[in-house]
């Protein structure tokens, strides 16, 4: 992981062509809201620096190096003179804090120098600043805005923040001291620098070696059993001495996965970390910058397909493009928690050398699942639909986060239901089932429609069954009438396409008399005005032996009685799978769910009627 950051910050940098400050500044425009800048500028006249005036410009892309910006602590000011307004007021005085602390630090023993004190000066003047600040105030501008320095010299030329060294050395050096400094720490133990060591990373001897390069924070210098050296935390640079070069590159690579590997799957975040499995000694990074390019160009256009194709309903969802390579290369997935304004960074689960291949099988699995007639030309709200199949299906159920009042929780049963996918292991199917028709039951009790919830946990089973992962559902030998006739050959077309889930005598059976049960309440309802009493007498979905084998003979007796029986035919073959039935093979559960699917399915079956309409 360490080594694939390193050369995808290596691979950022080569990329760019840029310098490490213009990739280390951030982009104050990066939600695409600030579009102008206020520039407080400065000037020389007559040998003097004066304020001139402020400008207005456009923001620029390209300028992101002058601008210099560098987003600090909330109280502190940010690093350079370079601040996003948000109150007026309250950033005017924010672009001053850093100048005034650099000033502590210069002597004004060099042309720059003395500029940079002189404009500091400019600001401590109670009338300059006023005038500043009452010329900001009379400029309008649309949405948001950002407010920086500059300085035009005698010769015309028009110097930023990011043009002066002195501003750029001291953002460098306050970006390079979290690798080795942490304030929070004792007074003996807030620098963490090894002298004359070997680099972790680079493998070459550096003057400096740094201890507190976490990157991600893996571990934590805050326990004992993490720090060697008499459990001194400043000594931490001899559990992982980084230099600074490589500190600064791995902060890159960190900062090129957020941006181009990381999406988010069923509200939790995961990157993909591409490593090479072929490459000889120095073959690595040519082979990673191949697999990093490619990844970028197959990303760009995979983004501008249908989402319909993709395994989850994040916007950047990249399993498409892992499953474009060949096996020359293969992927670890990460999916971690890291709460906003926290640096705590926890991995929730960690998949190592997922295959291409197997990617590629994932999808196959999908797409002949989503061929079935079940699943598509649905009627829903908003019109006719297809069901596909995502991973987001699964959460409906698993859900990956539960929240409790403002505590987060993440599911155990999820990540593992995940993982087993992905390494290809197989996945408890009385565990689906249990869990499936209590979500059915609670709905049914609710008196919610739970049609389009039953599709989706039967293109979940169908889904692992055609990937071979389900473990414990049991197949039996199914005993087929001999008997034929047009409605008979229909019901057994149907059950025979669907064999990968009616795959026993029993399933089928109970299957057959939830249809049965359906025809039964749409008959009810319309002889009675939308009411459905027999609805009570199907046990809140909680079935049994002894209630499925009641419900038959009590199905029928209704029929007789609204003179509406008009499915013989389905009748006798529920019999016949009666008698074929073994109900110790099966559980309650499952007795439940496949009942609920043959309910939910009950339009697919027509049969002849007296009365035209009877029968829907």
């Amino acid at each position: 992981m360490i080594h694939a950051l390193k050369m995808m910050g290596d691979y950022a940098q080569e990329k760019s062509n840029e310098s490490l400050l213009a990739q280390l500044v951030e982009n104050p425009d990066s939600n695409g809201k600030y579009k102008t800048v206020l520039v407080i500028l400065f000037k020389e006249e007559a040998g003097e620096v004066v304020f001139d005036e402020v400008r207005v410009e456009e923001f620029s892309k390209q300028k992101l190096d002058k601008y210099a910006y560098k987003k600090g602590a909330s109280r502190g000011g940010d690093l350079t003179p370079t601040s996003r307004i948000t109150d007026l007021e309250k950033t005017f005085a924010r672009i001053q804090k850093p100048l005034v602390k650099l000033c502590k630090k210069l002597k004004g023993e060099t042309e720059t120098e003395e500029v940079i004190l002189a404009i500091n000066n400019l600001f401590q003047d109670e009338g300059v600043n006023q005038r500043i600040y009452a010329d900001l105030q009379t400029i309008e501008y649309d949405e948001s805005a950002v407010l920086t320095i500059a300085f035009r010299d005698i010769e015309n030329q028009l110097k930023y923040v990011g043009d002066f060294e002195e501003f750029t050395k001291s953002l460098m050096e306050k970006y390079e001291k979290k690798f080795y400094y942490k304030s929070s720490y004792l007074k003996a133990e807030k620098k963490s620098i090894g002298k004359d060591n070997i680099c972790y990373i680079c493998s070459q001897k550096a003057k400096e070696t740094y201890g507190y390069v976490g990157t991600f924070a893996f571990y934590t210098l805050d326990k004992p059993g993490f720090a060697s050296g008499g459990f001194n935390r400043g000594d931490a640079w001899k559990n992982y001495p980084v230099c600074s070069e490589c500190a600064k590159t791995l902060d890159l690579g960190k900062k090129y996965l957020e941006q181009n590997l990381g999406a988010r799957f069923c509200g939790v975040d995961y990157f993909i970390v591409p490593k090479t499995i072929f490459a000889g000694d120095g073959e690595d990074r040519e082979e990673m910058f191949n697999i990093l390019e490619h990844l970028e160009s197959r990303r760009k256009m995979s983004l501008e397909e249908d989402n319909r194709n993709a395994l989850t309903h994040a916007q950047k969802d990249i399993f498409g493009v892992m499953s474009d390579f060949d096996n020359y290369a293969n992927f670890n997935l990460m999916f971690y928690d890291n709460p906003k304004g926290s640096n705590v960074f926890r991995i929730l689960l960690y998949i190592e050398d997922v295959l291409p291949s197997y990617i590629k099988k994932i999808f196959d699995a999908k797409k002949e699942v989503e061929k079935g007639d079940v699943f598509n030309k649905l009627q829903g709200k908003e019109g006719v639909f297809d069901l596909s199949f995502k991973f987001n299906l699964i959460s409906d159920f698993f859900p990956a986060v539960i929240k409790r009042g403002n505590k987060k929780y993440f599911s155990k049963n999820f990540f593992d239901i995940t993982n087993s996918i992905f390494m290809e292991q197989k996945i408890s199917y009385h565990l689906l089932i249990n869990k499936f028709i209590a979500h059915l039951q609670e709905k049914f009790r609710n008196d919610e429609s739970i049609w389009y919830d039953n599709l989706k946990a039967l293109m979940i089973l169908k889904f692992l069954k055609q990937l071979d992962l389900l473990n414990g559902c049991g197949e039996e030998k199914i005993r087929v009438s001999t008997t034929k006739n047009t409605y008979r050959e229909q019901i057994e077309l149907f059950l025979e396409e669907h064999s990968d889930i009616l795959d026993s005598n029993v399933k089928r059976m109970v299957f057959l008399e939830g249809v049965l049960a359906q025809k039964l309440l749409n008959i009810q309802a319309k002889e009675r005005d939308g009411s459905t009493p027999f609805r009570a007498r199907l046990n809140g979905l909680k079935l049994n032996e002894k209630i499925v084998k009641r419900l038959y003979s009590e199905i029928i007796n209704k029929l007789e009685e609204y003179d509406k029986n008009y499915y013989k035919q389905l009748e006798e073959m529920i019999a016949d799978y009666i008698l074929a039935s073994n109900f110790t093979a099966i559980s309650n559960n499952e007795l439940s769910f496949y009942f609920v699917t043959g309910m939910n399915q009950a339009n697919n079956f027509q049969f002849a009627n007296k009365k035209k309409g009877d029968d829907k």
